[in-house]
């Protein structure tokens, strides 16, 4: 539910026009959404409380903080269900040639996609989601995994690009052949791809509150607090113990996404940058091909299979995703009145749906989408959730069950960094 455009779209445009030089921010984007979703749930799995209950418990206005992400999250939802049915109407353009140089044909497909996805949404539930991306994201993995063994890439720029932090210019032949790059600070594309790669706060919220259905730990008690802890030395051991599963979870989740994103970043960089190319709103996919088309034509077909399945499994574990973000963040806000989970899913549904819907007829494209909601959703959003997790850190656990000392200062370079960029980066864009 993690991989879609950032890791389809974005990582091999960065790479096509920067060659290696910004696989750093892969590295990064991974590392700080790894810290980040797992000291939210570090925290449920101790004290069976969701992190946005905490952060509404943060001095001034009441539940403000929990406001706040709940609103970054809301606002993101329809404009997310919009790119990724936009760039998966695009490949089905591309598959099919239905619609192919009309301008209805993108519009058409997209909101197509969305009607359907939105038709299944209501009878899956969150298992049978976890096993259907977990399938995709395996074969995915292994396609572009030998891809990248095939192409041979210049290891050493790559590893160079990896571990040496720098910001680029743009190559003259990107500006002038690419007008959507003029004007646009690389600081935005750097942004966009730190937002897009692995998701954004509207999908931690969710995600977090789908592991009360693990059980791990307290996880799956409905009325935790972190007053409830226990002092007892063998309480205190059996629940740190229980961390072991979050943290192995963390650990798959985002070394699956680091694997497919680095892999699509190098072969941006690999095949397509020495050729002058770059994949655009206006052409999503087909260059993109040549990643197993130069191996064999017929090959073009498993790429064209594994990014299709990818994206339709990120769409199709949207909507109950989204679902469970909105309840988590209505049950923090208030906390007095109960909610239907299912009544709830209807409607967040269908918000989504239809606001999807109208960004799509009205001709919104995936990148534009996507230079919008990343750096506020996917960077400010996540940049904000951590620095809320290190006041509950310091204030709401007691001194047995915090973070090692890593984990904090971890923590903290990710709130600081995330929302620094987010900050910059979203008002630029927006001005």
């Amino acid at each position: 539910m993690t991989v879609g455009t950032g890791e389809t779209v974005f990582a091999p445009r960065v790479g096509a026009a920067f060659g290696y030089a910004l696989l750093w921010v892969v590295l990064a984007a991974v590392f700080f959404k790894a810290v980040q979703v797992y000291a939210g749930a570090r925290y449920l799995v101790l004290t069976g409380e969701h992190p946005l209950a905490a952060w509404s418990r943060i001095p001034g206005p009441r539940a403000w903080a929990a406001k706040l992400i709940g609103v970054v999250s809301v606002a993101a939802f329809p404009l997310w269900i919009a790119a990724l049915s936009d760039a998966l109407g695009s490949l089905c353009i591309w598959i099919t040639g239905v619609g192919e140089g009309k301008g209805w044909g993108r519009p058409a497909w997209g909101a197509g996609i969305i009607l359907a996805v939105t038709c299944l949404s209501f009878v899956q539930t969150y298992g049978v989601v976890e096993r259907v991306s977990t399938l995709l994201l395996c074969l995915k993995v292994g396609l572009v995994f030998v891809a990248v063994l095939i192409v041979r890439p210049d290891w050493a720029a790559a590893l160079w690009g990896l571990v040496a932090p720098r910001i680029p210019e743009y190559p003259a032949w990107v500006v002038a052949n690419y007008p959507d790059f003029r004007g646009r600070t690389v600081l935005l594309e750097v942004a966009v791809l730190l937002g897009a790669v692995g998701g954004g706060v509207q999908d931690y919220v969710g995600y977090v509150g789908f592991l009360r259905e693990k059980s791990w730990g307290a996880a799956g008690q409905a009325d935790g607090s972190p007053d409830r802890l226990s002092r007892d030395p063998s309480i205190i051991a059996r629940g740190l113990s229980w961390l072991k599963a979050p943290a192995l979870d963390t650990a798959v989740s985002f070394g699956s996404v680091l694997v497919i994103t680095g892999c699509f970043m190098i072969l941006g960089a690999a095949v397509l940058h020495p050729r002058g190319l770059v994949p655009t709103d206006a052409d999503l996919y087909s260059q993109q091909s040549q990643f197993l088309g130069l191996i064999h034509p017929r090959l073009i077909w498993v790429y064209k299979a594994g990014v299709f399945f990818a994206i339709l499994g990120a769409i199709y574990g949207a909507f109950p995703l989204y679902a469970r973000t909105t309840f988590e963040t209505a049950a923090a806000v208030w906390p007095k009145r109960t909610w239907d989970f299912g009544r709830l899913r209807t409607w967040v549904i269908l918000y989504s749906a239809l606001g999807g819907l109208l960004l799509i007829l009205t001709g919104y494209k995936t990148v534009v989408l996507a230079r919008i909601v990343a750096p506020f959703a996917g960077v400010l959003g996540c940049g904000l959730w951590c620095l809320a997790m290190v006041w509950v850190e310091r204030t709401q656990l007691p001194a047995a069950f915090r973070m090692s000392r890593w984990l904090f200062v971890s923590t903290v370079v990710a709130g600081v960094s995330m929302t620094a960029v987010g900050c910059y980066v979203t008002v630029l864009s927006w001005l």
